[in-house]
């Protein structure tokens, strides 16, 4: 912590540096002008017009932030799998996961949580310190405690039988009550941060923020907007996205904010590692049977409608 705390002094940025996000100077105006020492803008439009161009330009201490966010991550993925494993929660998780869909779910995770590392500022200094400093009252020990235990609370959801049913894909009349008081939630929290970014930021940093989260929330309204253009598409919007997008909300210094992202993250983590990183949008799997002259049933591979009605029309099975 002191070390990161001494980082955050050497490169001079204040707590307000959120409100520097394009055109305003966290620095102190000695921006990139050769000295190594010098300290660095956040502003684009305010960087000095002569660089160094050698030696390492990126703190040490960034890339060890994110090496503690990955980390995370990846504990977070290996504790929802021993519980998976070892005690079916959730009763529905698949359990044996081959070393290929590891791969493919750590590409995912990785990747998207580096954004998100981003995103909510992980790698600054005084982020990491607000979140993980360990001295007495402090966020560190209750986000850790928050963050995994959230993944498992998750996942444990899903033994209550009307939680289980719940989906944010196909409105049911049934859980009409549970997605009402789930979409409040997200609509208070969504409110305390556009807030927080109003409050907190110019009028740069707090259309930065606005422009970007609404950026991502379109990106993920185009999965939908393909769904509707092609009708032979399936669409399932993992809680897994919904974690991520939550978490990519809780950029401030706040307790409410360090909450969202524990909580979301978790979500995030959990979705990934007991069910895999699934595809939104996909297209619709069907599978072939036939009976033998013995009586037995055979099964094809799950395989695309065009694919089956194909074989259908132009083969004989014997």
């Amino acid at each position: 912590e002191e070390a990161f705390a001494q980082s955050a002094r050497d490169q001079h940025v204040p707590p307000s540096r959120s409100r520097s996000l394009i055109g305003f100077d966290s620095g102190s105006g000695l921006d990139c002008l050769g000295d190594p020492g010098a300290s660095r803008s956040t502003s684009i439009l305010r960087s000095g017009k002569r660089c160094d161009l050698h030696g390492h330009r990126i703190p040490g201490s960034q890339y060890f932030a994110l090496a503690v966010w990955m980390t995370l991550l990846l504990a977070q993925y290996c504790w929802v799998r021993f519980f998976c494993t070892m005690y079916r929660v959730p009763g529905n998780c698949v359990v044996h996961h081959d070393a290929i869909r590891v791969m493919a779910d750590f590409q995912y995770m990785l990747a998207m949580g580096f954004v998100l590392a981003i995103l909510t500022g992980i790698h600054w200094p005084d982020r990491f310190v607000y979140i993980f400093s360990f001295r007495r009252l402090s966020h560190g020990p209750l986000f850790l405690v928050v963050y995994f235990a959230a993944g498992v609370g998750w996942g444990a959801l899903d033994s209550v039988p009307f939680l289980s049913r719940i989906t944010l894909t196909e409105a049911d009349r049934s859980n009409a009550a549970v997605l009402f008081v789930i979409t409040l939630g997200a609509l208070l929290f969504i409110a305390f941060h556009t807030y927080m970014a109003y409050k907190h930021n110019s009028c740069a940093g707090f259309m930065s923020y606005i422009l970007s989260r609404g950026a991502l929330a379109l990106f993920f309204a185009m999965y939908l907007l393909v769904k509707m253009q092609h009708q032979d598409v399936s669409f399932h919007f993992h809680h897994y996205a919904v974690g991520w997008l939550a978490a990519s909300l809780a950029e401030f210094n706040h307790p409410v904010s360090s909450l969202l992202l524990a909580c979301g993250t978790a979500v995030f983590v959990q979705g990934l590692s007991a069910y895999g990183a699934d595809a939104i949008i996909f297209n619709q799997s069907v599978d072939i049977g036939f009976v033998d002259d013995t009586g037995k049933l055979w099964t094809s591979p799950p395989i695309d409608k065009e694919a089956a009605r194909f074989f259908l029309e132009h083969c004989m099975f014997v």
